[in-house]
């Protein structure tokens, strides 16, 4: 049986000035899914996701999230979705557990605190400030404020960034147990492995553009070349659109920002053979 598309994107574009943050991006996410989002840092990931939960308005173009416009109806969309916080300074004054408090007071529909604090690790910090959190800890209590309504879909912005391997690891299991349990995932990413690894479908983005989506195995049969990694998909797709040479200097530069948290060594082996 087809899986319901449970966000639908349509002709979406957000301008800021003369500059394109999103630009005409199209796309579909279905029930259940593990959607990754990759791109270097001002592909749009972060913008696309704004849209994508009502937190930005678009320019162009119509999003409609568990059949509800994104746009219009952004306070009825908020009961049924999750939103990872970059940023959780909100909340330095508060633990643990007060914040959780906090942000479940904005829901009518509330999930098990304790449950989460269990699952997540968080048990021995819940009276502890959040300020004080290591960076994975932040993170875990990122994800935690993203679940205490219990949503039916999961937005999260570049999450693994700055962790160490074993921590990336213990979260992305963490994200594959809820997937399991039927929590549609939405994820920006520039961890090309990451998402090879654990995502269903991935949309490659460009300076605002999409400029391909498919299953991780999709993408890398597309290659002509034959490339065995999501990186090797990112030179293709991403870095060498309108006949642009493959690596002039700038592609090289944005080539490393995005590998930074990959395998170096089979990055530089991809650009070594093409």
């Amino acid at each position: 049986m087809d899986r319901q598309t449970v966000i639908q994107v349509s002709s979406l574009s957000k301008y800021y000035g003369a500059n394109s943050a999103v630009e005409q991006v199209t796309l579909q996410v279905k029930e259940g899914e593990l959607f990754g989002i990759i791109g270097t840092n001002g592909a749009g990931k972060s913008t696309l996701l704004e849209l994508l939960t009502g937190l930005r308005q678009p320019d162009e173009g119509c999003v409609k999230v568990l059949n509800m416009d994104a746009e219009l109806e952004a306070e009825s969309l908020k009961e049924h979705i999750g939103i990872h916080l970059q940023n959780t300074s909100l909340v330095d004054k508060m633990t643990v557990r007060e914040a959780l408090d906090l942000f479940q007071s904005f829901y009518h529909k509330k999930n098990d605190l304790d449950a989460i604090l269990d699952r997540l690790g968080l048990r021995p910090y819940e009276h502890k400030m959040v300020k004080r959190l290591s960076g994975g800890w932040q993170q875990r209590f990122a994800l935690a404020i993203t679940l205490v309504n219990d949503p039916k879909i999961i937005f999260l912005d570049e999450p693994t960034t700055g962790l160490d391997q074993q921590t990336r690891s213990e979260y992305w299991e963490i994200l594959l147990e809820l997937k399991s349990q039927g929590k549609t995932i939405v994820i920006a990413t520039h961890d090309m492995g990451e998402a090879q690894r654990n995502c269903d479908r991935v949309a490659v983005m460009r300076k605002g553009k999409l400029v391909s989506c498919d299953s991780p195995q999709g993408l890398i049969a597309r290659i002509p070349s034959g490339g065995l990694t999501m990186e090797a998909v990112y030179v293709h797709f991403a870095l060498e659109q309108k006949n642009e040479p493959a690596f002039t200097l700038p592609h090289l530069a944005e080539w490393v920002s995005f590998a930074k948290f990959t395998d170096l060594r089979n990055s530089l082996s991809v650009i070594s053979d093409r």
